[in-house]
């Protein structure tokens, strides 16, 4: 009888080493996974910036100015209201645009 009651504790005790066991490796996969998440969400953050500052940099109108004269659109630039307008259409621009439906 008691051999078994000894059987039966090793037996509770074994499957609570197990579990505790168990849950403490889970829990540090836990903080491994939110570790190389803040990391990601950190790079992500900076490439953010970089973009967001890129993207104000191409806004400047002295370098779509440029762009305008490259492309030889013939375009004036009134300081004033920040609107483009054209002085005389090209003819060689009549090309169909990728995703604009004509009727």
């Amino acid at each position: 009888m008691k051999v078994c009651r000894y059987g039966c504790i090793l037996v509770v005790l074994l499957v609570m080493a197990i579990f505790t066991m168990s849950e403490g490796s889970r829990i540090i996969k836990i903080g491994y996974d939110v570790t190389e998440m803040e990391n990601e969400l950190a790079k992500l953050s900076e490439e953010g910036k970089k973009l967001r500052f890129r993207s104000d940099k191409l806004k400047r109108p002295e370098l779509i100015s440029l762009k305008v004269k490259d492309m030889k659109l013939d375009l004036i630039v009134q300081e004033d209201e920040g609107i483009a307008i054209v002085k005389k259409s090209h003819k060689n621009l009549n090309k169909r645009l990728p995703g604009k439906i004509e009727a």
